[in-house]
């Protein structure tokens, strides 16, 4: 009997393990079964935005209240009926917290495919793209944690700081991140350390029992904690790159800075219960980042190839340094996937730690 992590689509705090049947191939199909995945404040983010943003509809749940939680992690082919791909494949890519996936390949190619499941046609590309690791120039089987916990988050921090860079930091000399501890934070902190056109100065925000963390990442130029928003300095134009999607600290920010506010770039949920945005803030309305529709915008800017170098490089880098900074945690099977979405959940997961479910 397989199983998969349930979400009440309605409450995203009651959760559940469920054993489902296995699903019969048809021609074409495949079968994945799921070796490993990694469980961060971003599921929690696909969770809370799960209607908004579609992200339910990747993985149909067993009943129609609820939703699979999207996670990225390997799987290895354990049944095949497609002509182009064989059993005992390792792959890279998107799945539900789950036992197993089947899938639909199209368009193989030696490095990758993308699930043509009618269900998911018209949803975002990026997300149904799966990496045939044996012809992947860019797996490394000792890095398997670091890809899992980091990659897809790295990304959406990469693609930020790229538009960051070309809207010029939008007038601001100064850049607030919030959640300045989130993987996808620190990633842009990083890419901006390493490239800030507009030379603004970069402040993460955080709460006071990270700012430890935060400022020995060495990322930021300053590390403010949310106590502290009320005291910030006025007079210069900021701007903010919401991860934490707090309506509070959202208002205490638009409050202090109202006139010198350019921009509010939402990005995240990680304080999903308390992220409605006020449609009265001072200043510019949060606008929504939805990194897809930036990847596909960046790809026709450079090409795939260019894409991929330009992409690949910063990542390679990123990931090196990780275990510098990050303590990788395995756990093991159903039991402990529910846990820790239920700790994440909470907010009681530490940010030192890359959390990984080996099924």
């Amino acid at each position: 009997m397989s199983w998969a992590l349930e979400i009440n689509k309605a409450d995203i705090r009651e959760a559940q393990i469920r054993e489902v049947p296995a699903q019969d191939l048809s021609d074409g199909q495949i079968r994945l079964a799921i070796d490993r995945f990694a469980l961060t404040a971003n599921n929690i983010t696909y969770a809370a935005f799960g209607e908004v943003m579609r992200y339910w509809d990747f993985f149909p749940a067993s009943l129609p209240d609820n939703g699979r939680l999207p996670v990225w992690g390997f799987a290895r082919v354990a049944e095949s009926k497609s002509s182009a791909l064989g059993t005992g494949e390792r792959i890279y890519g998107y799945f539900p917290a789950a036992s197993e996936l089947v899938v639909e390949p199209s368009g193989v190619s030696p490095t990758a495919f993308v699930d043509a499941s009618p269900h998911r046609a018209d949803l975002p590309a990026p997300y149904n793209r799966y990496v045939r690791c044996a012809d992947d120039a860019g797996y490394d089987p000792a890095l398997e944690a670091e890809q899992m916990v980091l990659q897809p988050l790295f990304l959406t921090g990469w693609l930020l700081a790229r538009y960051v860079n070309e809207e010029a930091a939008f007038g601001a000399n100064r850049i607030f991140l919030t959640s300045a501890s989130s993987k996808t934070a620190i990633g842009m902190a990083k890419c901006l350390k390493d490239e800030n056109r507009a030379g603004a100065r970069l402040i993460g925000l955080t709460s006071p029992g990270s700012r430890t963390f935060v400022e020995g990442l060495g990322f930021y130029d300053e590390v403010v904690t949310y106590p502290e928003i009320p005291a910030l300095h006025q007079g210069d134009p900021a701007l903010i790159v919401d991860f934490a999607g707090d309506a509070d600290i959202n208002r205490a920010l638009h409050t202090r800075l109202a006139d010198d506010l350019k921009a509010n770039i939402r990005v995240g949920g990680a304080h999903w219960e308390h992220s409605t945005p006020s449609g009265d803030l001072p200043g510019p309305r949060p606008a929504f980042f939805f990194a897809p529709d930036h990847v596909q915008r960046v790809i026709a800017d450079l090409g795939p190839g260019g894409f991929q170098k330009a992409y690949g490089q910063s990542w390679n880098e990123f990931a090196s340094g990780a275990s510098g900074w990050l303590a990788f945690k395995d756990y093991s099977g159903a039991a402990a996937s529910l846990e820790i979405y239920r700790k994440l959940i909470d907010g009681d997961a530490i940010a030192r730690d890359g959390l990984t479910i080996s099924v």
